[in-house]
């Protein structure tokens, strides 16, 4: 058999078309392998090695059969034969076959894709997670554009104070915040005064504040500003005025916050000092009976942050009661003396 002729059964005229229909059964192959999870795809290129060398016996087999001297086109007919076509399908596909395998170092070509293409998935996801646990972080910090509600504007102003330590920016929005709104929050009352500690002598600041809850009706404002004033006699007044605007505030009713209810009297006689502890007692009950009422914490923004004063309240009224008695004792002596 001559060279040429073998040459032309393995690249015949149409040896571009065989070569690009065995590499499409190569890659068909290949994908099948990687969907039905083939534990070797090895196991690709030997049927396709043997599926070539029978028919390659095939092919030869009639080539040869061709008589030496024989007209081309006998010849012809027999290089061009379905069997060496076939042949050279999946010769060209066993070709292709080593190719996917050496891309793929081992695997298939397409494992090793949709391998790449997961860990960029898992990139993507690792970065979105990242990316979401940074929104969630600096979500906390971030102002409102555009304040409309009360609850906007103390936002702003607590992130300005709290986070950004911006005085200034601070001040303004809580200004802001009651010259719109009527929050009745504790929480809003005290930035309030924090805030324009800066920006107000401290008399003014109280008479702002008494001022703008007499205004607005803000119940909050005149706790916060009975919790600051110099005497007992003007806490008190203001109390009775916050108490009257919303009296399911505790607060109003007695103040945990404002010491000098809890204090002795200054230079006062034993009587005053009786009369001061009745009075906190009293207080401390009444503020137990209306927190259990309403909760103290809706009164604020941020009740997470809301200290838990019917616990504190609680423990101290048997030092209250001691107190009291004791105070009695010492009027009962005096009396007998």
């Amino acid at each position: 058999m001559k060279l040429g002729t073998i040459w032309r059964v393995v690249w015949p005229e149409r040896g571009p078309l065989f070569a690009v229909v065995g590499g499409i059964v190569s890659l068909l192959g290949d994908f099948a392998s990687f969907l039905g999870n083939i534990a070797s795809p090895q196991l690709l290129l030997w049927p396709a090695v043997g599926l070539a060398g029978l028919l390659a016996w095939f092919c030869l087999g009639r080539v040869t059969a061709v008589p030496a001297g024989a007209e081309p086109a006998v010849e012809n007919a027999a290089v061009q034969c379905r069997e060496c076509d076939a042949f050279r399908v999946m010769l060209f596909a066993s070709a292709g076959v080593v190719l996917l395998l050496l891309a793929g170092q081992g695997t298939t070509a397409t494992e090793r894709i949709g391998a790449q293409l997961g860990l960029i998935q898992e990139d993507v996801e690792a970065i979105r997670d990242d990316t979401t646990a940074i929104r969630d972080v600096t979500a906390s910090s971030e102002l409102v554009r555009n304040p409309r509600s009360a609850e906007d504007f103390f936002r702003n102003a607590w992130i300005h104070n709290m986070v950004r330590r911006d005085a200034q920016s601070a001040w303004t929005s809580i200004q802001g915040l009651y010259e719109s709104h009527t929050p009745n929050k504790l929480d809003a009352a005290e930035l309030y005064f924090n805030a324009g500690r800066a920006f107000v002598a401290r008399e003014q600041l109280l008479n702002q504040m008494i001022a703008i809850g007499r205004q607005r009706r803000d119940a909050s404002m005149l706790v916060m500003a009975a919790r600051n004033v110099d005497t007992n006699e003007q806490a008190y007044a203001l109390l009775d005025e916050a108490r009257a605007i919303d009296p399911e505030l505790p607060f109003t009713h007695w103040d945990p916050f404002r010491t000098q209810f809890i204090g002795l009297v200054p230079g006062g006689t034993p009587e005053q000092q009786l009369e001061q502890s009745r009075r906190s007692l009293a207080g401390a009950e009444t503020f137990l009976e209306v927190a259990g009422r309403k909760p103290v914490a809706s009164y604020y923004y941020q009740p997470q942050h809301a200290p838990d004063m019917e616990s504190f309240v609680r423990s101290q009224i048997d030092t209250y009661r001691g107190t009291v008695r004791n105070w009695e004792q010492v009027v009962q002596g005096r009396g007998r003396l």
